[in-house]
């Protein structure tokens, strides 16, 4: 790791650079700090200003079928689909190769701006913004790389970061959280930290496609599942808003649900006998056809990213970039 950084960092390697902006959004552990939202909000920070963004991802774990009329038969993955949800009109290359996705984005699709879906460790393709997440619920992996701890490199790769930006924020004590930022100033006193949250915003029903406020859940009997990286974080969420869980069942991230997921799903439901299944939106997508292949009502928990310090912080950051 250290001597692929460094051959970047000398020119022994060559970093290849777009003739547009390209903002990066990554991270130095692996699991879920929270990346897809953090994307989908800078998408639509980008679009309000009037510009041209599309999104660059290697598309990771792409097993998943193209929603019908893209007029693709290609594989995709769950944050393809989120987006396409989501954010509809922008545009998603998935490609391992994402010097040569920055240049589809340029000259197909005319993008004025690109954001590197998990990019910090991507180096050859340069960037004017490196934002990195850091996960409050394990900051910092352990303290060792892959396999002993959960880091994707040594902690003082972080020194490459233009800003930190901390995620669940609000699921950890204040002592923990200073915690955190003094160990970034450690490693570099000048890069500004950012906190967010996950804020819950309402729950969808895929029976009858309605909406319900997030208070609905308190005392409610719940059985939820999930195949996100970070599903510590999905459950914290649940129980904050007052839901009596009466199972959780944790699937590998990017895991694609099977008939006999959902078979075994229901079954265990059946025994506990919860008033609803509860999903994130990530596992929902996932789903497709099935989502009304349940023996009780499944609702989905819509989350989106909320800054709650350091807002001006960012604006000033992307400003500079984005005028």
């Amino acid at each position: 790791m250290k001597t692929r950084i460094f051959f970047y960092t000398t020119g022994i390697l060559k970093k290849h650079r777009l003739p547009v902006p390209v903002i990066s959004v990554g991270n130095i552990t692996t699991g879920g700090t929270g990346k897809t939202p953090v994307v989908e909000y800078l998408a639509k920070y980008i679009g309000k200003k009037g510009k041209k963004v599309v999104i660059i991802s290697r598309g990771y774990a792409s097993k998943l079928e193209q929603k019908k009329g893209t007029g693709k038969n290609e594989r995709c993955n769950d944050e393809f689909l989120l987006f396409q949800e989501n954010i509809p009109g922008i545009a998603n290359i998935l490609g391992k190769d994402r010097v040569k996705s920055g240049w589809e984005a340029v000259n197909r699709h005319r993008a004025a701006y690109l954001l590197l879906d998990d990019g910090f460790q991507h180096l050859r393709l340069a960037r004017n913004l490196n934002i990195v997440l850091i996960d409050a619920l394990e900051p910092f992996g352990y303290e060792h790389v892959l396999p002993r701890g959960l880091l994707r490199e040594p902690l003082h790769g972080l020194r490459r970061a233009d800003i930190f930006l901390l995620t669940h924020t609000d699921q950890i004590s204040e002592e923990k959280k200073e915690n955190i930022v003094h160990r970034l100033h450690d490693i570099n006193r000048n890069i500004p930290i950012i906190e967010s949250i996950h804020k819950p915003v309402c729950l969808e029903s895929e029976n009858d496609e309605t909406s319900l406020d997030i208070t609905w859940l308190k005392g409610k009997k719940v059985f939820a599942f999930c195949a996100i990286g970070n599903p510590l974080s999905f459950r914290k969420s649940l129980e904050s808003l007052g839901a009596v869980l009466l199972g959780f069942h944790e699937f590998p991230d990017h895991h694609a649900y099977t008939p006999s997921d959902i078979k075994a799903l229901n079954d265990e439901a059946m025994h506990i006998g919860p008033d609803v299944f509860v999903v994130t939106q990530k596992d929902r997508v996932k789903l497709g056809e099935n989502v009304n292949s349940w023996a009780f009502p499944l609702l989905t928990l819509r989350m989106e990213i909320c800054i709650t310090k350091g807002n001006e912080l960012l604006d000033t950051a992307l400003n500079k970039i984005i005028n």
